[in-house]
């Protein structure tokens, strides 16, 4: 093979490989929009504010409650693959998980929730009316589901998505449930 067809074929590669980056998995918000406030207390009693990751960290934000079924623990476990599936980039991304269910939900029960699945991960219960700001401004209900078959038993509806948010604080995506640790890996090494 002649060094000018060795040439030619690096050039159509390097070609090929500078073609369009392939779409996020998740919903695209596009244009991205500015991220509602969320402050709440961990659960050492310090104020968290998604404010404050402004311009540090990448956030990948969950609304659940820690006795949910099914969505809950298996987004969490899929925020674990990816983490490590980032290794030491996962430093740039912070996980928070917030819950939507104040009267079983102390700060310290969603911080040893969220924990189970990786050290890292911020687990937060605000207050009912801490809470009811929050539905408000991100724009979604939560509904205590009884279930009469177990007196005192209730289910949560909540948002399902996990939404990212770039280091300028605004929403980037929603993940939708089930999306595995690898592509939200792929998605968090994009979005700065």
């Amino acid at each position: 093979m002649t060094a000018r067809r060795v040439l030619s074929i690096a050039m159509a590669a390097a070609v090929s490989a500078c073609g369009p980056e392939p779409p996020l998995h998740g919903v695209v918000i596009d244009p991205p929009q500015e991220a509602p406030q969320v402050r709440a207390a961990d659960a050492a009693g310090a104020p968290y504010d998604l404010d404050g990751e402004r311009g540090r960290r990448t956030v990948a934000l969950f609304f659940g409650y820690t006795h949910c079924p099914d969505v809950c623990p298996t987004t969490l476990a899929d925020w674990a693959k990816a983490r490590r599936t980032l290794g030491s980039a996962a430093a740039g991304v912070r996980w928070v998980f917030v819950s939507v269910d104040p009267q079983r939900d102390t700060p310290e029960i969603a911080a040893r929730y969220a924990r189970q699945f990786d050290s890292t991960f911020v687990g937060l219960a605000p207050r009912s009316a801490q809470l009811d700001s929050l539905q408000a401004a991100w724009g979604f209900t939560v509904t205590r589901e009884v279930d009469p078959a177990a007196p005192g038993a209730y289910a949560v509806s909540h948002p399902a998505g996990t939404f990212v948010i770039d280091r300028a604080g605004r929403i980037r995506e929603i993940l939708m449930p089930n999306t595995p640790g690898d592509d939200i890996a792929a998605d968090l090494r994009r979005i700065r």
